[in-house]
């Protein structure tokens, strides 16, 4: 029987190299690969994709925002996804949807000629027995979907997802692993996480696909939308090294890889070869973990010292010279692509190390201190700036190298209280629940919040419209920023490199996935 095993979680040495992946899906509408991002005469029917390995489960409760959406997405179909072209979320399977006034109970209606690989029928009580399943399963979705109490089915078209509280970044999520629909019979098959019954475009072809190695996944069709996933295969292949990827693109092993900055000009050398650049796809910020001052180290409770970190940031200098100008300094971890954002708040910390020492000897620390940082193939390409630039003002970085298969966890175990990481753009609400709110899983490991946060929340989670929100949304993102809850470093970019015929679009900024990609013409 063929099975999928657990793929070391995303390994990368390079910074740029490591951004769109690792992070939730982008759909595409009918044609999402259009021909302006590239033209060839010579159109292919076959993907061929060179990624870096993540943790692989086809389990609908398990599945994780990892560059292994490349397989459960063509898998699995979605509730909805996100225009690649202005970041909206739009409906897919699901035709509509509508809160009640309270923001409790949201009506999903389906729409016509849903069907799974098997032939049967899409019926809601499909959609609610997935939904309820990863509620109640333990498991990256159950702790991004704390606000759910349960789903039902009224009729084979409409679906009720009933909440606690109103929870405003839930809908974004159903164009990501939450909005997955599996065949209520088949969730609990002993093959859910290998072979399951699919929804989606694309079936897993078991007896070409060699696991941990290669995925090849074949096009139904009998899709209600064929016409929109213009490849009949697709190949994703597992490459750990990103000099093997490109060294598989120049070959012509694959039509499509990220690159590195430093691998701009070799992809480009290849004929017919074209290298997109999609800007501020990714944040790399420094979290402070213990910000309530509970562990050994309690120096991040004073908001001095992590204004301190915040001004010590050469934030220019990281970005135009380590990261080469494929990135964009910031102060704040919303993303300049979406509402929240403001540009206001850029300047907040100037680059300022005497000021950073100042701030320190009011906190206490005339003489700075010294914290334990963990190190991982992420986060190496920085760290030598880092200890610089932070060691300049008395904090002396200690990095501490882990197993690459802890990255995620490592942070819950309250060993560390700083800790560099990155995240994927999202929408404002995600953004604003994972940061600032105790549901923020491993964004917020401790939980923190305060009686500001709190209120500003409590705005946000009775003002069900959208639009009216988002002062709301900045009123928090200023206090955010304010307070240093973190010290964003810089935003990086996404570096494709696509083959003479094949196409990539990106311009709302939104990580990478096949519906983004095309065949040159169509």
């Amino acid at each position: 029987m063929f099975r999928l095993p657990v793929l070391r979680r995303f390994r990368i040495g390079a910074v740029v190299a490591a951004i769109a992946v690792a992070l939730p899906l982008a759909a595409c509408s009918t044609g999402g690969g259009s021909s302006d991002s590239g033209s060839s005469s010579e159109a292919t029917d076959t993907l061929n994709l060179a990624i870096p390995p993540s943790a692989l489960t086809l389990d609908p409760a398990q599945m994780q925002p990892t560059n292994s959406r490349y397989i459960w997405g063509s898998i699995y179909e979605s509730l909805a996804y996100w225009d690649p072209q202005t970041g909206a979320v739009t409906p897919w399977a699901a035709k509509g949807w509508a809160y009640s006034p309270d923001g409790k109970t949201l009506t999903i209606q389906l729409r016509d000629g849903l069907t799974f690989s098997d032939g049967s029928a899409v019926l809601a009580s499909d959609v609610a027995a997935t939904i309820n399943r990863s509620v109640n399963t333990s498991g990256y979705i159950q702790s991004v979907d704390t606000a759910v109490a349960s789903a039902e089915a009224s009729d084979d078209k409409t679906v009720l997802v009933h909440f606690k509280y109103y929870d405003p970044k839930w809908v974004s999520l159903m164009g990501r692993e939450v909005g997955v629909i599996a065949k209520a019979s088949n969730l609990n098959s002993p093959d859910i996480a290998t072979n399951p019954i699919g929804s989606g475009p694309y079936t897993l072809d078991t007896q070409a696909s060699v696991p941990g190695t290669k995925y090849v996944l074949r096009k139904r069709k009998d899709y209600w939308d064929a016409e929109s996933f213009p490849f009949s295969t697709i190949n994703v292949n597992i490459v750990n090294d990103p000099t093997a990827q490109l060294n598989a693109f120049k070959a012509g092993q694959a039509n499509a890889t990220i690159v590195t900055s430093q691998q701009v000009s070799g992809a480009k050398a290849v004929e017919g070869a074209t290298v997109t650049q999609v800007d501020a796809t990714t944040v790399y910020w420094l979290l402070f973990l213990d910000k309530y001052g509970k562990s050994s180290n309690p120096e991040f409770k004073d908001v001095r010292v992590r204004q301190a970190v915040n001004y010590a940031l050469d934030r220019d200098g990281i970005a135009n010279k380590l990261l080469q100008g494929h990135a964009t300094p910031t102060d704040q971890v919303f993303f300049p692509s979406r509402d929240v954002f403001d540009k206001d708040l850029e300047q907040k910390y100037p680059y300022d190390p005497a000021k950073a020492k100042e701030l320190l000897a009011q906190a206490g620390y005339p003489n700075g201190f010294t914290i334990e940082i963990p190190s991982s193939q992420a986060t190496q390409q920085f760290e030598p700036t880092l200890s610089q630039e932070l060691g300049a003002v008395g904090i002396t970085l200690k990095w501490v190298p882990i197993p690459e298969s802890q990255t995620a966890s490592i942070i819950l175990t309250g060993q560390y209280q700083l800790y560099l990481k990155q995240s994927g753009i999202v929408s404002d609400p995600y953004t604003a629940a994972l940061y600032f709110t105790p549901d923020g899983g491993t964004v917020n490991p401790e939980k923190y919040t305060d009686p500001t946060i709190t209120s500003i929340y409590d705005k946000i989670t009775t003002t069900v419209d959208p639009k009216q929100s988002i002062e709301v949304y900045k009123e928090l993102n200023n206090y955010a920023v304010d307070q240093a809850l973190a010290a964003p470093v810089t935003m990086t970019a996404a570096l494709w490199a696509t083959s003479q015929g094949v196409t990539f679009v990106d311009r709302a900024g939104l990580p990478s996935d096949i519906r983004q990609f095309g065949v040159a013409g169509k």
